[in-house]
């Protein structure tokens, strides 16, 4: 059985001041403390592009942690909002290992890692603060943001091989020369020739059909003036007698001049449609001249 007793001295008081450590010792002493307990502290901090790792949350925090918490996480939210992800995340990493029993601080660092661009350390966070709070409210949004963050990191699927050429189009070749293009016009334009002919045509035959009556009346007053015309001393009444028998004569030139162009150009629309038409070896020509009207026709081979 061991106990601890009270140990005395007999020799001088300069032997028990030789067994006291010196000043330097006890600096080197204070000094390597510091050091472990900022390895310590550290250890706990990833390195950039190392993963994060969450010990078991086994004590609970006394009044000095949770006031430490609370000055790291004040000082990682300034971090953060200067766009200082890596030093916010270390912050927020004191203030996690200052106090365990808030996992909300992990989320803080999972936003931080996903600013950053480091997808794979949210993701291992979130999953640390998932199987932290299994019942928060949130951890089914959580849960899917993860299966997002996943899903997104793995690479695309690689296609084998090239895709294959888009088939040869029609070559000239394979195909012969393009057919010309259609006519200007089409080939139902209107052929209007046929119709300035009709429209003249009925143009004479009005003008013969007021010079025919004009020409008669002149005629009528002249014989009502001068009944023996072989005999008649008034030279007025002879012209005018004469003048009304040239325009009831031309009157009814242009009546038939007219009347024969508006059944020629009738027939060319109707009938042949065109200038000079070839309809089962027969071509046919409208004719319209002063004393000869009507249509020609003749026999091509």
């Amino acid at each position: 059985m061991f106990g601890l007793g009270l140990h005395t001295s007999t020799g001088s008081e300069k032997g028990a001041d030789s067994q006291r450590p010196s000043p330097l010792r006890r600096a080197r002493f204070v000094g390597a403390s510091a050091l472990l307990a900022i390895a310590a502290t550290l250890s706990s901090v990833p390195a950039i592009g190392d993963q994060p790792k969450f010990p078991e949350c086994t004590r609970k925090p006394s009044d000095a942690d949770i006031e430490g918490a609370k000055g790291a996480h004040k000082a990682a939210s300034q971090f953060f909002d200067r766009a200082d992800y890596d030093r916010a995340i270390q912050y927020w990493m004191d203030s996690f290992n200052f106090d365990c029993t808030r996992p909300a601080l992990l989320l803080n660092i999972a936003n931080a890692y996903e600013k950053k661009g480091d997808r794979e350390a949210a993701v291992l966070t979130l999953e640390a603060y998932l199987e932290r709070a299994p019942n928060a409210p949130d951890a089914k949004t959580l849960s899917e943001k993860v299966a997002n963050l996943r899903a997104s990191m793995r690479p695309a699927p690689t296609t084998t091989g090239s895709a294959p050429p888009p088939p040869p189009g029609p070559s000239a070749s394979a195909t012969g020369s393009a057919p010309p293009p259609p006519p200007p016009g089409g080939e139902n334009e209107t052929n209007l020739a046929p119709w300035i002919v009709v429209g003249a045509g009925g143009l004479v035959m009005i003008a013969g059909g007021v010079l025919v009556p004009v020409g008669l009346g002149a005629i009528s007053d002249a014989e009502a003036a001068c009944p023996d015309r072989k005999k008649c001393s008034d030279q007025t009444v002879v012209d005018q007698g004469n003048t009304g028998r040239t325009q009831a004569t031309l009157g009814g030139v242009a009546l038939g001049v007219g009347a024969a162009a508006v059944a020629g150009g009738l027939v060319w629309a109707l009938v042949f449609d065109g200038d000079e038409k070839t309809a089962g070896g027969l071509r046919v020509t409208p004719i319209a001249a002063p004393g000869e009207a009507g249509v020609s026709a003749r026999v091509t081979f």
